[in-house]
């Protein structure tokens, strides 16, 4: 199964950035997880988008989370990804 890939738009000296990395990290030991960490001070635009919500963990585009990962929740939505990538897998393998 290919990795689940996730947007963490964080920046340094956040202790709320510190604790999301270590969640996911943690989840990546259960569930493949590919984590693309935005450092949003390096871009204006991103900075002034989401200074006041990181840190903001997302999903092909889709905000998940913003100031704390729930891990309980993101577990679920991350069981629904797995199953629904599968089943479009699979559909499309079929039609072939």
């Amino acid at each position: 199964m290919n990795k689940i890939k996730l947007q963490l738009y964080t920046k340094a000296d956040c202790p709320l950035c510190d604790e999301a990395k270590e969640s996911l990290q943690s989840l990546a030991a259960e569930v493949p997880l590919q984590i693309e960490e935005i450092d949003i001070t390096a871009n204006l635009e991103l900075f002034i988008k989401y200074k006041e919500l990181i840190p903001v963990l997302e999903l092909e585009g889709k905000r998940l989370f913003v100031h704390r990962i729930h891990v309980k929740v993101l577990k679920r939505k991350l069981m629904w990804q797995r199953w629904r990538r599968w089943f479009i897998d699979r559909g499309t393998g079929s039609k072939k």
